[in-house]
């Protein structure tokens, strides 16, 4: 599927898992944000939202990549980093669980100026579901109606989906990878009958830049991270990458699950590798100790900057 080549693309986080003044930045490529600057602190949370900015021959584009797990965290770094919502373009969701979602329906509350887009998978509304030691949780739903009666105009998809035309949702992720499997303990309802979820939701947000050549943002990754990039590849005929970022949801799955998907990692062989939210904290270890010239862990108010050439 052809989608047009950026002149560059920028991913700044708005919420993640983590906050570290420490972390290093690489100029003109990965900056972190200096807290002594800002006019209010940032706020971490088990959640995840990015913005994402396109620049298609000069025109800019910006899109809300999910909406972290609550407004709170989401509108304090929004206004800490100094955006307004009225400038984004469209909302993209990465799947179906409410870190992804918490802040959407208030963002688009508060939000003038008539209809935003919103792209999602049509599964996104199943019911949700978590099996732990300490019990069950959830069911957690994003209601249809509550999209509808805020006023969007809402795309769902299955397959690929095209998102204002310069960037690509994947739809379904193909699975080719034989260690890439969903934890057990994720479950959903269909039809009022629970079963496993494999997350045919969960999709990651693909765009090209001219030279460089893939950007894939992923917000879980649960049906694998190695997965969804060669699934990216096959769709845009485009092998060469340059940034992989986002939740790769890996330290549940242990030791070798880890290893199989550095390896597979180290294949694809890609210029950046930014990682964070549910990664866990072993994995983000193990990572940074098999990339130690092209991985970074994901904070909160660093921008990634991918720039054709």
């Amino acid at each position: 599927m052809k989608i047009p080549a950026l002149q560059s693309v920028t991913v700044e986080i708005l919420v993640d898992n983590f906050f570290d003044v420490f972390e290093p930045s690489r100029p003109g490529i990965v900056e972190r944000v200096v807290p002594g600057r800002l006019k209010k602190p940032l706020v971490a949370a088990h959640g995840l939202a990015y913005l994402i900015t396109l620049n298609h021959q000069g025109k800019l584009s910006r899109i809300l990549m999910d909406a972290a797990n609550a407004p709170l965290p989401l509108f304090n770094n929004l206004e800490a980093l100094e955006h307004n919502i009225n400038d984004i373009d469209a909302v993209a969701l990465s799947h179906g669980h409410p870190d992804h979602y918490g802040g959407l329906l208030e963002f688009l509350a508060r939000r003038t100026g008539g209809p935003i887009p919103v792209y999602l998978h049509k599964d996104v509304f199943l019911p949700k579901v978590l099996i732990t030691p300490r019990g069950r949780i959830g069911p957690w739903v994003l209601e249809l109606d509550q999209l509808v009666a805020a006023g969007v105009e809402l795309y769902e998809n299955q397959g690929p989906q095209l998102v204002l035309g310069q960037a690509l949702l994947t739809g379904t992720v193909e699975a080719t990878t034989d260690y890439e499997k969903p934890l057990p303990g994720f479950r959903r309802k269909v039809a009022g009958q629970e079963e496993q979820d494999l997350f045919p939701d969960e999709q990651a947000l693909v765009a090209v830049v001219e030279g460089r050549g893939l950007v894939v943002i992923g917000g879980c990754s649960h049906p694998g991270i190695v997965n969804m990039v060669k699934y990216a590849q096959k769709l845009t005929g485009v092998q060469k990458v340059s940034l992989i970022l986002g939740g790769f949801h890996l330290t549940p799955h242990g030791d070798e699950v880890i290893k199989q998907t550095i390896a597979g990692l180290k294949e694809l062989d890609p210029e950046l590798i930014i990682a964070g939210h549910c990664t866990g904290f072993r994995a983000l270890t193990k990572l940074a100790a098999a990339f130690p010239d092209n991985f970074m862990v994901s904070c909160v108010g660093t921008k990634v900057m991918v720039v054709g050439g």
